[in-house]
């Protein structure tokens, strides 16, 4: 089952995402919803955790498949990444190039959070593990980097043996405990960290996946065991909890202070996670009109590319406006592209919504692209690798038992 009401959430909120990093790149104060905007990470936790646990929780538990399933989350996550990766390398190559001919910049190629050992440690997915003081290169890309060894954490308890349990419920359910356990130990972890970290991405981000996804792999189990209490309502009951859920949901982000929005959005947005996958509320019917639809096929890509569009296609673009002097604006030494965007958006309301406007829509070309071009080549490919992979064993398994069957036979026919 596909819970395409939750794909479109999905794509609404990296679209909110991206919208803060336009307002941090102009220095401009956002509105309070969009500027608590950065806990719907949490909600890609958590809804991470939800998806993957009703995909393999079953599978993992009696198939086994650990490899296969690792294959499966590299290539849904790494190639998008990579790709991403390698524009901002050539853009800051540029740089360098320019420097070299005399060109004057603002930072030097190749330092601070573009610098070379922050690359390597982007390509190997690890540079939210606590060793930068600060978000490096792809700057969303710091939850693929957690979410990745979450994955796999995941999948270790799943494959791994926790004891000899006398059936297949007594091994399910000492599964979900401990991914309650690893829930409440995330929520626990992350709140001590707040005490060290405003930012709660690049050093402690790890702690604060842990929770959400774990507080999505319980709301799955709590669907999957019969225990999801929206599962026996009427249509018209799941349709008011789904308004009520969600009008809750806004007003927490809004105006939940810092602290109660790490501490609370996982198990909010587990409720909220539970009752849009029931795909029965009014909300749930607009996401699944096709544009919204299409928005939440391309979230993964709006999360990753909106970066290098605000910072490479937009802020260049503003900054060769501004120093032409068109849109009444005027060159200003040392001003960056987030610094001519928020001259033009200072401009009155139209001018707000046409940058906006551009902004989104720029995303939503390019993702367009890097959804059918990258994400869906590389799924395929890595997919049919896991596939291969898994069908191995399967193989050896029929082979060894066509072999036990023919001594069998061969015995009987002895005894004949």
């Amino acid at each position: 089952m596909r819970f395409r009401a939750l794909d479109g959430l999905r794509g609404l909120c990296a679209l909110t995402v991206a919208l803060v990093h336009l307002y941090e790149s102009m220095k401009v104060t956002p509105p309070k919803f969009i500027g608590h905007a950065f806990a719907f990470v949490d909600f890609f936790f958590v809804l991470s955790g939800f998806v993957i646990a009703h995909a393999f929780f079953d599978k993992l538990a009696f198939q086994g498949g650990g490899w296969a399933f690792a294959i499966r989350r590299f290539g849904r996550m790494y190639p998008l990444h990579f790709f991403i990766l390698s524009l901002l390398v050539a853009a800051e190559a540029a740089k360098w190039i320019a420097v070299r001919h005399g060109a004057a910049v603002l930072a030097q190629p190749f330092t601070n959070e573009n610098s070379i050992p922050a690359l390597l440690s982007n390509l190997l997915l690890i540079q939210s593990l606590g060793i930068h003081d600060r978000l490096t290169w792809n700057f969303p890309a710091w939850s693929i980097s957690v979410e990745f060894y979450v994955n796999l954490l995941f999948c270790l308890v799943m494959i791994l043996p926790l004891r000899r349990s006398e059936s297949e419920e007594a091994s399910l359910r000492d599964k979900t405990w401990t991914m309650a356990i690893l829930a409440v130990a995330g929520g626990a972890a992350t709140l001590w960290a707040t005490r060290y970290s405003h930012a709660m991405s690049y050093d402690f981000g790890l702690l604060r996946c842990i929770y959400g996804f774990f507080c999505g792999v319980l709301a799955q189990r709590l669907r999957a065991g019969g225990f999801d209490p929206f599962g026996r309502l009427s249509t018209r009951a799941v349709s008011i909890w789904e308004v009520v859920l969600t009008v809750v949901a806004v007003a927490f982000v809004t105006f939940s202070p810092w602290f109660w929005l790490f501490a609370l959005t996982p198990i909010l947005f587990s409720a909220t996670t539970l009752v849009y996958a029931h795909q029965k509320g009014p909300f749930s019917r607009l996401l699944l009109t096709p544009p919204l639809h299409a928005i939440g096929e391309w979230s993964y890509s709006i999360y990753l590319v909106h970066t290098f569009l605000l910072l490479h296609v937009l802020g260049r673009a503003a900054s060769f406006v501004g120093k032409k002097g068109w849109l009444g604006l005027h060159a200003v030494p040392g001003a960056d592209g987030g610094a001519y965007i928020a001259e033009v958006y200072r401009h009155g309301p139209l001018m707000i919504m046409l940058v906006v406007a551009v902004y989104v829509g720029l995303i939503l070309a390019m993702s367009s692209l890097t959804f059918r071009f990258v994400e869906k080549p590389a799924r395929r490919y890595f997919n049919a690798i896991a596939a291969r992979r898994e069908a191995k064993p399967e193989a050896a398994t029929d082979d060894i038992r066509g072999r036990r069957r023919a001594m069998a036979a061969r015995r009987v026919q002895a005894a004949e």
